[in-house]
């Protein structure tokens, strides 16, 4: 998985704490925090925001090339 605040990338299987312990919905918690900035990535989000990804480097490179 790669952090979409700092762009580390980490395998999440490899963790031991997916979520934060602070957390009231730690045994529940679907985030996925990144262990060097500790931000709170959605692993279930991850294919949307690859799109919006692809998609702004196609609107880049278009508006380059016009």
């Amino acid at each position: 998985m790669k952090c979409r605040m700092c762009g580390f990338e980490f395998d999440e299987t490899q963790l031991e704490n997916r979520g934060c312990s602070s957390c009231g919905k730690h045994d529940n918690c679907n985030q996925v925090h990144c262990p060097q900035c500790g931000f709170g990535n959605h692993p279930e989000f991850e294919e949307e925001f690859e799109f919006i990804v692809k998609l702004k480097e196609r609107f880049k490179n278009r508006k380059s090339t016009n």
